[in-house]
């Protein structure tokens, strides 16, 4: 598997809920068919934040130092 950083594992985290979440908003505002668009790209976001958690997860068993995963998405 890949190394990156732990601050580029966090920006990522970061990076990939915000997206997911402005995805979200403009999906409420969406009408019909755009929604479901929308509701594709939201999934495939949400896919990959799972992997990222998981990863980061890893990460903190050998960094003690790590901040919870929850205070990366306030």
């Amino acid at each position: 598997m890949p190394e990156i950083s732990d601050n580029a594992l966090m920006m990522s985290i970061q990076a990939v809920h915000q997206i997911a979440a402005q995805n979200s908003a403009e999906r409420d505002a969406a009408t019909g068919s755009e929604q479901a668009d929308y509701d594709e790209i939201i999934e495939a976001y949400e896919i990959a934040a799972m992997e990222l958690r998981h990863v980061y997860e890893k990460a903190c068993l050998q960094n003690a130092n790590l901040p919870p995963y929850g205070s990366l998405l306030l």
